[in-house]
């Protein structure tokens, strides 16, 4: 099914279905749940354009997709016997009213079958449907640190820290992590305009505190060279506890998935 994907408008999906690109089982590869046995499920379609997004296969177009009914999907992350089941994308949360009802209602069905639930988003949309369905929220706020200053924003990259200020409360206590991903310079170092971002959006964040924040490299460069950008994006992070970084719950890590196996899909 071969669709390009408006940033702006869901392709809708038929009634009780869901538009998949790919599923599989894996070892989650990002944030708290990182080792853990998952049944990850990407959905197509998404409001962004992150230009160093790893699933433009997903995001930038869809003609990867497939319909999918909520209770095949259901019966296939219980027949993994994972105990998490992470949706992703594309955005999880950019889909038409039927089929985020479709979602909501799988998630309730695997969250009542003793599974945890995952959703990673961009952060621009908290759609009500989700609201109790959800163990995990990963937040990844999204900008284009390629770019100085407020031209960091732009349609194809952004974030509103009215919405991120609404996650904070309501999932800050435990069901929320904060993940931004920093790309490097020339020298393999972690540029230093996605630190500030990152800075920036905590300080207008005081809810945030509550929530662990991650730091990942960008994920374009694997083996020797994606190690040593994990080094010196630590070392930053070290080098920062005297200051911003002091008594937050800030984690370090790579995109697990990258070390394991590089940039093999499915993995």
């Amino acid at each position: 099914m071969s669709q390009a994907n408006p940033p702006g408008v869901p392709i809708e999906a038929r009634p009780g279905c869901l538009r998949v690109t790919e599923t599989y089982l894996c070892l989650e590869g990002e944030g708290v749940s990182l080792g853990c046995p998952t049944f990850l499920v990407r959905l197509s379609g998404c409001n962004l354009r992150c230009w160093w997004c790893d699933s433009k296969f997903s995001s930038f177009d869809e003609s990867e997709a497939r319909e999918l009914g909520w209770e095949a999907l259901r019966d296939m992350a219980l027949e993994s016997g994972a105990g998490w089941v992470s949706f992703t994308g594309g955005e999880p949360t950019f889909r038409g009213g039927g089929e985020m009802e479709s979602l909501a209602l799988l998630c309730r069905a695997l969250r009542g079958a003793g599974r945890k639930v995952k959703v990673e988003t961009n952060g621009l949309l908290l759609p009500a449907a989700l609201d109790g369905a959800v163990d995990l929220w990963s937040v990844a706020p999204k900008w284009d640190g390629s770019l100085d200053g407020g031209a960091q924003s732009t349609p194809a990259m952004r974030f509103d820290l009215g919405a991120l200020a609404e996650f904070c409360r309501r999932f800050g206590g435990g069901g929320l992590q904060l993940k931004f991903v920093i790309t490097s310079d020339s020298r393999g170092l972690p540029r230093e305009s996605d630190l500030e971002r990152v800075r920036s959006i905590l300080a207008a964040l005081p809810e945030a505190r509550r929530t662990p924040v991650l730091l990942v490299p960008e994920g374009l460069s694997s083996g020797a060279d994606y190690a040593a950008r994990c080094r010196a994006l630590g070392e930053a992070a070290l080098a920062g506890l005297k200051d911003f970084w002091r008594g937050w719950d800030l984690r370090v890590l790579p995109q697990w998935h990258r070390v394991l196996y590089g940039d093999a899909r499915k993995r």
